[in-house]
């Protein structure tokens, strides 16, 4: 008897990052200044040149595009710049919700702004 197992996944299916894809809902909290942040929503998306990093479209509300990579049910965004802003931090996913802890910094001779905050994303669809 010759048994044949064949074993493969689709790039829907085998791709951690589809539990993240969606649009949020966003309630985020300053550690800084200890204020509610209006609340605002973000889309996030396969980052198509990698295999394990989503975009975070709107990230703080600012209209930026944060890299974040996925690692099961984590989230971590590593250091980055985007305009005058440099950011980090990482969150987790639980259900439909993911929990963010980063930071916001303004980019060394723009100023001397910074931001610490938790974040909760909660899926709209």
């Amino acid at each position: 008897m010759t048994v044949i197992v064949l074993s493969g996944c689709s790039s829907e299916n085998g791709d951690e990052r589809s539990r993240f894809l969606g649009r949020y809902e966003v309630e985020e909290y300053s550690r800084v200044s200890y204020t509610q942040r209006p609340e605002y929503e973000v889309i996030i998306r396969r980052d198509r040149g990698t295999e394990d990093f989503v975009i975070i479209s709107n990230f703080y509300d600012m209209d930026l595009d944060a890299e974040a990579r996925v690692d099961g049910r984590r989230l971590i965004l590593p250091a980055q710049t985007h305009n005058f802003y440099e950011l980090e931090g990482e969150g987790e996913l639980s259900g439909s919700v993911i929990t963010l802890n980063y930071t916001v910094s303004s980019v060394s001779g723009a100023g001397d702004f910074h931001d610490e905050l938790n974040a909760e994303l909660k899926l709209i669809d």
